[in-house]
């Protein structure tokens, strides 16, 4: 599996170097997926909301009512139709993509199972909610989805008659129906929404909104797909009809065919699994880290740097325990903590200058102490030669260092990890004549933050501050991703180049030194956006209604064998005597004494003399007191014939109890409805 998730990651990387030149940096949106997936969310819920105030609940008005809306008011409730449709379908796209990526980069394991499994729940829910929303339309696709969704819900033993049997026929369905559906597509966005905010809920300044840019960017390729090719319906439904195709949503209907194909128990097991499998996933093949950071109270005042500044929130302030003279002290949750040090770069006794005491800061990680980190610096700058030493603070995650006779490379889990006065120290006491940060892709922390928090720290606008004392041209940042090698060795080589020599004084500087960028030019930038928009704006508009599925060959019609009867008693009443109603409790004394057990009932459906189903249906509850049940749809070729219909409720060994023959004109996409009534007996519509 880390074979997988390795190719899978430079495939992404690959990916976001070519958005990243197209975009920039801060509006690249493979980096931010997930906030795109918030401004999905939010333009469905407006658009949506706007669209259920036309919306009637009818079984006639529900078409009508969303026709007019598309036609009659094109420009308002046909745009907003169209903008909930293809945003509903991107935020398909960008919540899978969102977790493929959040795989590769083995972004799941130990305390980010909580994000990981939450989010598996939402984009259940996401299907939940377009689903539902296909049935509102009430046009031929919804009716293929009404019967294709509740015939595989039969298949699970939860319904005392099938579910199915609502959409037999008109006359079988009721406006009520739509109501339910109005009341399940507003409920489970809400619920959604419960489920989202959980998802985020760990960690710190979560990001849930893209650069305004971006936002007016993604909009506007969706409004202009909108006007372009605005979402139609499909023929009204009729029940009394089987359509000969449908234009499916291969977004949130790519499993539709194979429920048609495939037995309850394979298409059961293979959702059901897979789903399972998905949330099982943060402990398969999980990658022990380090242990989580470590409180030392002696060197802890409770200052809640290391709450601010933790990603995950894994750290919280309590009353103090061991009765120092601070209100407080820093607690770590075990269960939250990555072990990023993050934490240990915010700390304020995190100081390599301390000599009179032991190097223990209040908060740090065992397995990286900040004391080893100083003894490791020291030991660098001891075996570098030349004129312009350098030493690198290098991320695992990021871009590799090469190292030379002038550089050298000390690896830590992420460059937040290092406090500002290690800068200091390095320089001060003439270790190297240049420090470097080197972290992950530019605004794309593996943990999160720890390159925005190092970037604000060296400029002074975050605590703990790197002093002012301490030259700024001597102080460089470079992120750069896995993939992106070349710019990191441009970085480090021009960054060393520019360091002043030991003979030259150094030239004052604001702010910290920045590695390159990538530069396209503007005209190179306009063309690659209007490619990305074009090509995703395609995505949607095509595969939200093509290629067309099959549902009935043109010169087939449909047979729905479908009842449900209860059988015969299979023990007629006897009248109790006076003795035995005596010996009966006072609450359980009846006149008559009637087994509830019922026969099953059995059935034979014959087309032109061939058998086309026969069958014995047990009675249905725990006394095999119930009814029996029948649905089955058969598909047959167009034209005369002759049905008979025999069924035996009895438990009569020969002959059947009710019998029916009709000979009838089977028209091309006809539904024709075999259905028993106690009062009528058999019937044929």
């Amino acid at each position: 599996m880390s074979w997988i998730k390795k190719r899978m990651r430079t495939l992404f990387e690959r990916l976001e170097d070519f958005t990243e030149r197209v975009f920039g940096s801060h509006f690249n949106p493979m980096r931010q997926l997930g906030a795109v997936g918030w401004l999905l969310f939010w333009i469905i819920t407006v658009t949506g909301v706007y669209l259920y105030i036309f919306f009637d609940t009818g079984v006639t008005q529900a078409y009508e009512s969303v026709e007019s809306l598309t036609h009659a008011q094109w420009w308002a409730g046909g745009i907003m139709r169209s903008l909930h449709r293809y945003a509903s379908d991107a935020l398909v796209v960008v919540a899978c993509l969102h977790l493929v990526r959040e795989f590769a980069f083995d972004r799941l394991h130990g305390p980010r199972w909580y994000a990981w499994v939450t989010g598996i729940f939402a984009l259940g829910f996401i299907y939940v909610c377009g689903i539902t929303g296909y049935w509102m339309v009430w046009d031929q696709l919804a009716q293929y989805v009404a019967v294709t969704t509740s015939e595989w819900l039969d298949r699970l033993p939860l319904f005392a008659e099938p579910i199915a049997r609502n959409f037999l026929g008109d006359e079988y369905l009721s406006g009520r129906f739509f109501t339910l559906m109005a009341y399940v597509h507003i409920f489970a966005p809400l619920l959604m929404l419960l489920i989202m905010w959980l998802h985020i809920a760990r960690y710190v300044d979560a990001k849930i909104t893209v650069p305004r840019g971006l936002a007016w960017s993604l909009g506007g390729a969706l409004f202009a797909l909108s006007l372009a090719f605005p979402a139609l319906s499909q023929p009204p439904a009729d029940l009394h009809h089987v359509a000969e195709s449908v234009g499916l949503d291969w977004f949130y209907l790519p499993l539709y065919p194979a429920l048609n194909r495939w037995s309850g128990i394979v298409t059961w097991s293979g959702v059901l699994g897979s789903g399972v499998a998905l949330m099982l996933l943060p402990w398969i093949g999980h990658r022990p880290s380090g242990r989580v950071a470590l409180v030392h109270l002696d060197n802890c005042n409770g200052c809640g740097r290391c709450v601010a500044d933790c990603p995950f929130s894994a750290i919280t302030l309590e009353p103090r325990s061991d009765g120092a003279a601070f209100d407080q002290e820093a607690v770590v949750n075990a269960g939250h903590c990555v072990s990023c040090g993050i934490c240990v770069g915010a700390c304020p006794t995190a100081s390599p200058f301390r000599r009179a005491t032991a190097l223990v800061p209040g908060i740090e990680l065992p397995d990286e102490p900040i004391a080893a980190l100083r003894e490791e610096a020291q030991a660098c700058s001891a075996k570098l030669t030349g004129a312009r030493r350098l030493i690198v603070f290098a991320c695992h995650e990021g871009a590799p260092v090469p190292e030379t006779a002038s550089t050298a490379v000390i690896l830590v889990p992420c460059v937040g990890m290092v406090p500002p006065p290690f800068l200091d120290f390095v320089l001060a006491r003439g270790l190297a004549d240049g420090v470097l940060l080197a972290g992950c892709r530019e605004e794309e922390c593996y943990d999160r933050l720890g390159n925005r928090w190092s970037a604000e720290r060296i400029a002074m606008e975050r605590d703990p501050q790197l002093r002012a004392r301490v030259p700024r041209d001597r102080v460089g940042l470079s992120w750069a991703a896995r993939t992106q090698r070349a710019r990191r060795g441009v970085d480090v080589t021009a960054f060393q180049s520019q360091l002043p020599s030991p003979t030259r004084t150094a030239i004052a500087a604001s702010n910290a030194w920045r590695g390159s960028r990538p530069r396209t030019m503007l005209i190179a930038r306009v063309f690659g956006q209007v490619f990305v928009y074009v090509a995703i704006t395609a995505l949607l508009g095509y595969f939200s209604v093509k290629p067309r599925h099959p549902i009935l060959a043109a010169d087939h019609a449909m047979i729905s064998l479908s009842f449900s009867h209860a059988g015969r008693l299979k023990q007629l009443c006897e009248p109790l005597s006076a003795a035995e109603l005596v010996r009966l409790p006072p609450n359980m004394r009846r006149p008559r004494n009637c087994p509830r057990e019922r026969w099953p009932v059995e059935v034979e459906l014959l087309m032109n003399g061939r058998l086309l189903f026969s069958g014995v249906e047990s009675p249905a509850g725990l006394w095999n007191d119930g009814p029996s049940t029948v649905y089955k749809r058969f598909a047959v070729a167009a034209g005369p014939a002759e049905l008979t219909v025999r069924l035996r409720d009895s438990g009569r060994p020969q002959g059947f109890d009710f019998e029916r023959s009709e000979r009838i004109e089977l028209r091309p996409g006809e539904n024709r409805v075999v259905d028993f009534h106690d009062s009528g007996g058999i019937s044929i519509r």
